[in-house]
């Protein structure tokens, strides 16, 4: 009985093409991780901005809900990791107590509405009783860089980060209605 098998051509045969299916899928699926990163930071901004003016429309009280952009890439506390964090928050008596979050290691902002300055800057997001965007780095007890968008609709640009072109996505913050947000 003569034992069968592969020859070693056959078996180098397999190797490139499996090496070549790699070489095409692993980058194609990266790619397609960065755009659903992309999508969801954008998503969820969208509707941290829409909840952001629901809760102060509802409770009538618009110094009390922000939306916290730190842009610059911050260290988790827990792991070490740096990434971008968005939060909707609720500021009581000094305290910041954290509603939603969002977090991405490869996204980033860009936009004119964001503070930056020397170090890590956060931008606060918030409405006034007329519904006119504001935006202050600092703290909500502590503000600075404070100043308004009253009848203009403003774009944050969600994007990977260190990337000057390629996927992307745009978060329009409209003037009218108040609250109102669109993800392009």
């Amino acid at each position: 009985m003569k034992c069968r098998g592969f020859s070693l051509s056959e078996m180098i045969i397999v190797i490139v093409i499996i090496a070549i299916l790699l070489a095409i899928g692993i980058p194609a699926y990266l790619s397609s991780v960065r755009r659903a990163e992309v999508r969801n930071i954008a998503n969820g901004l969208s509707d941290m901005i829409s909840m952001l003016y629901e809760y102060e429309d509802k409770e009538a009280v618009y110094y009390k809900y922000f939306v916290k952009i730190n842009n610059y890439v911050i260290p988790d506390p827990t792991t070490g990791e740096r990434c971008l964090q968005i939060q909707l928050i609720k500021y009581v008596g000094g305290t910041e107590t954290v509603l939603k979050e969002l977090k991405s290691k490869a996204v980033e902002l860009n936009s004119d509405i964001i503070v930056t300055g020397a170090g890590a800057v956060a931008t606060y997001l918030y409405y006034d009783k007329n519904g006119t965007l504001w935006r202050f780095s600092g703290s909500p007890g502590l503000r600075a860089n404070e100043s308004h968008y009253q009848n203009v609709n403003k774009e944050l640009v969600v994007q990977i980060r260190g990337a000057t072109s390629g996927y992307q996505k745009r978060v329009i913050i409209k003037a009218l209605p108040p609250g109102s947000v669109e993800v392009k």
